[in-house]
């Protein structure tokens, strides 16, 4: 294969060719004194595998901190190579000092691997229970009764000294289909080597089709973890090594990357710190301030977003040399500028919710659309590493050396086996956990860990406790719950179920009007945007002009172009046949003229035949918070303004008048659609002015929403009212008819659970069933003075305009009052409402002409004038 990548054939063939001579090896005295040691230990002690369809081809995981495996990561037809994992043992004497490595010269050695996968069996967390609030989690294929038979178990596999045969890790079933989690076998060292399985998906056969991120009932996958061990045989001693952990899990495709911003090391170290059980190393800058700023460039081949932030030429470009070496000045006269990038960063242990501050990706706790009150909805970095930071910023910091990876053999024997533990957890990455990638949110549980970063576990076999139909927090925290009984498979299960559908729907940019390409979720083994192979070849071409080069190194691509569509389903059906075509981002060399990085890190190896016709981005799935300009509808001059952020007012150019407008939505497509109330019409108008009429038959439409799926609702302002619904295609038709007894229903807005609310008879908002037009109750909420137009914050707490009260009120989702003190500016009859991107409220006044901003804090609404001039201001809609 070359350039690093192994051939399992030439392996397997290795081992047998030199069993003999291993053997004769085994007898003969080692360096160790078997009398001197008084333990044995394997390493890493997780040991991470990631699946590959390759049948042949195969590298090792990192095992020196800051490694990254060597390529090519496909083979020449186009399958994906392997990660194996690879369980070394090291010998302690009573002072915890290391005697040595134990290989088959110097012991007998018998490893015993137990994996399993039971994501099936386990239950869908979303949000990690170690987070206030934590909502309780049903089952996972709840219906099935016989749940042993979701378990894919194939047990415990033995092996015994140097070059071991390969042991299939199959007898595992999921609903009666045979399902093969890898193999395992060990080197011409006794050294215990695991191969992952292939990556398929084993839908059940009566499976409905993928439809959602992490919890896929039907559905299963051929990762897996599990115990690792090992019993050694030296000097007439028998030792039972302390144990260690296999994880099986997706491929990375950015194996150029060294790790993530935050890496599983991170976590728990700062977990085991924060617990109390180590203690928290004086800053050196090589070690703990570096890193992250080394860590936020390279995400530039993996986002264009850290590209244009941090970058080759931008204005952080951390890896500058000039740079680097005022990061590393520790001098007073250097103070502000280190206060000045600590401050770039999130607190993590500040409430505050900071969208603006670093780093720009998702948290645990994803809010779609983001809200104004969840600060864990966006990721920081991890109480250690921030308060290494503040030592740095401080002045508190130590210089130290730059970090050299190399090969294990490079490192000194008393470091080799810490290593290897680290170089495993770094090449893993830390979060979000929503529900993670290769390790979930239990990696912050300090218990479950011994203070050198080995799992606490005695469980042998598959937890198949009946926890109920639903999991909850305290229980699954619970010193007897199953965090106390980890077993094999008790690690993966808690990750999205099957990987593919995860791996391609946690990507970034799911709000466009905030960024295209930020904030993001695992960029550094799911690339969002990549340098492609295409623009690559043409930043090296130094006969070509520098622009165009310049153009082409700036130009990024959607990593998942060839697999994505405007809705989830089609996604992940393309990611669950097709996911080893995707590209791997590969180290490569930089051009000769100097104009370039040295080193670039490109799209390689995409096993699709063409450039698809179009890329469809993650904001296509949800729906999408809007920015200036700010559309006002005016009625008196039968126009639309449109308002930018600081107030100013323009007219905006129309193709044909519109008929007294007053009730405006944006819909799915990104039109206008506005209620012409004298003509009894509802106008589309586009982003450039074009109107058109949409739909007809009303009888003076006030109030108009759009739901998710693009149907639009009208509400007749008449005495026998009535409301209608409006269908993607035009088509209208009567949902709530006047006899339902809706007097003068005016305002609409649509619930986050799918619901109609109706404003009517001047004192209450009804609530209606949105598909029948039943009215489900009345009066749902009641006791105003003319309420008008309703609009939702992005906490899905409502807002009414109580136009003769002059006063804005607020309900959470189940109607129960939230008190809303207004001061400053007063209202004038309020009418219209919409919120900004920032949860700033904006409501049209009926009287006054004029658009007055609400800036809430806590129970607090700062009225102020925002913007005047407008004839009659009405609806009100954000279309940035």
């Amino acid at each position: 294969m070359g350039d690093g990548v192994l051939s399992r054939r030439a392996f397997v063939a290795g081992l047998s060719a030199g069993l003999a001579g291993a053997t004769q090896a085994s007898a003969a005295p080692g360096g160790i004194d078997p009398k001197r040691v008084a333990r044995i230990a394997i390493h890493p002690a997780i040991g991470v595998a990631r699946v590959g369809n390759s049948k042949d081809a195969f590298y090792f995981c990192p095992e020196v901190p800051g490694g990254v495996p060597v390529g090519p990561f496909k083979d020449e037809a186009g399958a994906m190579a392997r990660q194996a994992a690879r369980f070394r043992l090291f010998a302690y004497d009573a002072q915890g000092r290391v005697l040595g490595e134990v290989t088959a010269r110097e012991a007998e050695i018998s490893w015993t691997l137990t994996v399993a996968n039971t994501k099936a069996l386990w239950y869908g967390i979303d949000i990690p229970f170690d987070l206030p609030g934590a909502p309780a989690a049903g089952r996972r294929n709840a219906k099935v009764a016989d749940r042993a038979s979701l378990a894919i178990v194939p047990g415990p596999r033995t092996v015994t000294g140097p070059g071991a045969r390969p042991q299939r890790l199959d007898g595992g079933a999921f609903q009666g289909q045979s399902v093969n989690l890898g193999e395992v076998m060990t080197d011409a060292d006794g050294h215990l080597v695991v191969m992952p399985a292939s990556g398929r998906c084993h839908p059940a056969p009566d499976a409905p089709p993928m439809s959602g991120y992490a919890d896929n009932d039907g559905w299963a996958d051929d990762t897996g973890d599990g115990p690792v061990d090992a019993v050694v045989r030296m000097g007439g001693r028998d030792f039972r090594a302390d144990p260690a952990w296999l994880i099986s899990v997706g491929p990375n495709y950015a194996p150029a990357i060294a790790t993530s911003l935050v890496t599983l090391y991170d976590v728990v170290e700062a977990t085991l710190v924060g617990a109390g059980v180590r203690k928290a190393p004086p800053t050196v800058f090589e070690d703990h301030v570096w890193p992250v700023f080394a860590r936020l460039s390279d995400l530039q081949w993996v986002n264009a977003g850290f590209l244009a932030k941090f970058g080759f030429g931008s204005p952080r470009d951390f890896a500058r040399p000039a740079f680097r070496a005022r990061l590393a000045d520790a001098s007073p006269a250097n103070a502000a500028f280190r206060a000045e990038i600590l401050a770039l960063f999130r607190d993590p242990a500040s409430p505050e919710v900071r969208p603006d501050l670093e780093p720009q990706l998702y948290g645990d706790h994803l809010v779609l659309p983001p809200d104004v009150i969840e600060p864990r909805q966006w990721m920081t970095l991890t109480p250690l590493q921030y308060a290494h930071l503040r030592n740095w910023a401080a002045g508190r910091f130590t210089p130290g050396r730059p970090a050299r990876a190399g090969r294990l053999e490079g490192i000194a024997l008393g470091g080799q086996p810490a290593a290897l533990d680290r170089a495993a957890l770094e090449a893993c990455v830390g979060g979000p956990f929503h529900p993670g990638q290769e390790f979930p949110w239990i990696a912050r549980v300090p218990w479950i860990w011994t203070a050198d970063m080995r799992l606490v576990s005695t469980a042998r076999a598959v937890d198949l406790t009946d926890y109920g139909p639903d999991m909850t927090s305290p229980e699954a925290l619970s010193k007897s719950g199953p965090l106390s009984r980890l077993g094999p498979g008790g690690l993966t299960q808690w990750l999205g179920l099957p990987w593919q559908a995860d791996w391609s729907s946690c990507r970034s940019g799911y709000q466009s009007s905030i960024s295209p390409v930020l904030p993001a979720f695992w960029p550094a083994r799911v690339p969002n945007t990549v340098l492609s192979e295409a623009d690559y070849k043409v930043v090296m071409d130094t006969a070509r002009a520098i622009d165009e080069r310049r153009a082409a190194f700036a130009r990024r691509r959607d990593w998942e172009r060839f697999i994505s569509a405007p809705t989830r389903p089609p996604v992940l059906a393309a990611m669950a046949q097709d996911w080893f075509r995707l590209g791997v981002v590969a180290d490569r060399p930089g051009p000769s003229d100097g104009s370039f990085p040295a080193r670039m890190k490109v799209e390689t190896l995409v096993g699709f035949a063409r450039e698809p016709d179009a890329s469809y981005g993650a904001n296509t799935l949800y729906p999408q918070v809007a920015t200036f300009p700010l559309v006002v509808a005016n009625s008196d001059d039968n126009s639309l303004r449109l308002v930018d952020a600081e107030g100013a007012v323009t007219v905006m150019a129309l193709s044909a008048p519109l008929e007294r407008p007053e009730g405006m939505t944006r819909n799915l497509d990104g039109n206008l659609y506005v209620s012409c109330m004298n003509a009894g019409f509802v106008r589309r108008v586009t982003p450039k002015g074009e109107v058109s009429l949409f739909a007809e038959g009303f009888s003076q439409p006030m109030g108009i929403a759009a739901d998710r799926q693009g149907n639009l609702y009208v509400a007749n302002w008449v005495e026998k009212g009535f409301v209608s619904v409006i269908t993607p295609d035009g088509k209208s038709r009567v949902l709530v008819p006047p006899e339902a007894g809706l007097v003068s229903p005016i305002g609409v807005v649509v619930a986050p659970d799918g619901a109609l609310l109706v404003s009517w008879g001047g004192t209450s908002v009804a609530r209606i069933n949105a598909t029948t037009g039943e009215i489900l109750n009345p009066n749902w909420l009641t006791g105003f003075r003319n309420p008008r137009q309703m609009a939702y914050d992005t906490s899905y707490r409502l807002y009414v305009a109580d136009q003769l009260e002059n006063a804005v009120r607020r309900f959470d989702p189940l109607g129960t009052p939230i008190p809303l003190i207004l001061r400053g500016a007063e209202l004038t009859m309020p009418f219209g409402l919409a919120f900004d991107l920032k949860g700033d409220l904006y409501t049209s006044q009926t009287r006054g002409r004029l658009i007055k901003k609400v800036q809430l804090k806590g129970e607090v609404g700062i009225v102020s004038d925002f913007a005047d001039g407008l004839p009659n201001p009405g609806g009100l809609v954000f279309i940035g």
